[in-house]
């Protein structure tokens, strides 16, 4: 029994993976049609088991992480983007309300942005998005020491420019891109290559993951969830720290996670898409992704130095320095 609990506990980020994409896709089924079930359960499978390898083989998280960031965002993109026709990105949620229906778009919004939000912060970005694949591939490795920081002002403003643009197209336009099939495929691969080529560029000045970090409307509105998410990056052995700043280095959202560690807290940051860099980066093992903090640990010698240091305070005598001491 005590097995079977270790067992578990060990792999229970990937169980509680798989549970919660098979609930999305059995109330996805319900609502539209099994496709969806076979389609989030994937997802959800993909994601546990590569979290299951990394508990076996931990010096290959990126690698199984990155390998599971281009299966997901290549099926998404090519199978269910290019050859069905569903678009996924922001603006078509707007084309379809105007039409009054539900695509992909907004089925993204509601699961991806706010329901996992709350399990896993905003780990579609590292684990599930097709542009966030193409800015991991092609960001420069070098950091910038001055990046672009996040606006909410320019975040908003560019979302709400996005709102605007998918209203006016959808009503002014002689074809709303939601009810033409062809209309719609050229808004999805123009969408794509102009979030890639801005992507890129803006990178160069602003830093790695520029657009994600400063426009991309989809975390603007997950962000707002992820500081309660269940899972974080979380510091399980702070006191192994050196400060070597590594966390810091490897992290392409520019996050003070150090801080973090030095503080004996969490990573709460609204922008972590729990890429795990910064768990890779520590050669110390002093962060992983979990569900809270650990207990204070407490070796044998450490708590009788303790009680010792409590009796003398007491002025105990030996005698019941050593009664009270089975007591405790």
């Amino acid at each position: 029994m005590r097995h079977l609990h270790v067992l578990l506990n060990k792999y229970k980020i990937a169980i509680y993976t798989l549970f919660i994409f098979s609930m999305i896709g059995i109330v996805a089924m319900l609502y539209r049609d099994i496709r969806y079930f076979f389609l989030f359960f994937g997802i959800g499978l993909l994601d546990s088991t590569s979290r299951i390898l990394v508990v076996r083989y931990p010096k290959l998280l990126q690698f199984f992480r990155l390998t599971l960031l281009v299966l997901i965002g290549s099926s998404l993109f090519a199978g269910i983007c290019l050859i069905i026709g569903v678009n996924f990105q922001f603006i078509e949620i707007f084309f379809d309300l105007s039409a009054w229906v539900v695509t992909g778009a907004l089925i993204q919004l509601i699961v991806a942005r706010l329901i996992l939000p709350f399990f896993a912060g905003n780990a579609f970005c590292s684990r599930a998005c097709w542009n966030g694949a193409f800015f991991e591939f092609t960001n420069p490795m070098k950091k910038k020491t001055n990046p672009k920081k996040r606006s909410p002002l320019l975040a908003w403003g560019y979302l709400l420019f996005l709102v605007v643009l998918g209203f006016t197209v959808a009503f002014l336009s002689p074809v709303n891109p939601a009810e033409n099939q062809e209309v719609r495929m050229w808004w999805i691969i123009g969408e794509n290559i102009l979030i890639i080529f801005v992507g890129f560029f803006l990178s160069i000045s602003w830093g790695s993951r520029a657009y994600c970090r400063t426009l991309c409307p989809f975390i603007t509105i997950s962000s707002l969830i992820a500081p309660y998410s269940l899972l974080k990056i979380t510091p399980v052995a702070a006191d192994q720290c050196t400060s070597c700043n590594a966390c810091n280095k490897a992290c392409p959202m520019y996050i003070d996670v150090l801080q973090a560690v030095k503080d004996r807290k969490r990573v709460n940051d609204s922008m972590c898409i729990l890429c795990e860099r910064c768990v890779s980066s520590c050669k110390l093992n002093v962060l992983k992704v979990a569900t809270k903090m650990p207990k204070p640990h407490y070796d044998k010698e450490t708590k009788l130095s303790s009680k010792r240091i409590a009796f003398s305070y007491l002025n105990l005598s030996n005698d019941e320095a050593n009664a009270a001491n089975k007591l405790l």
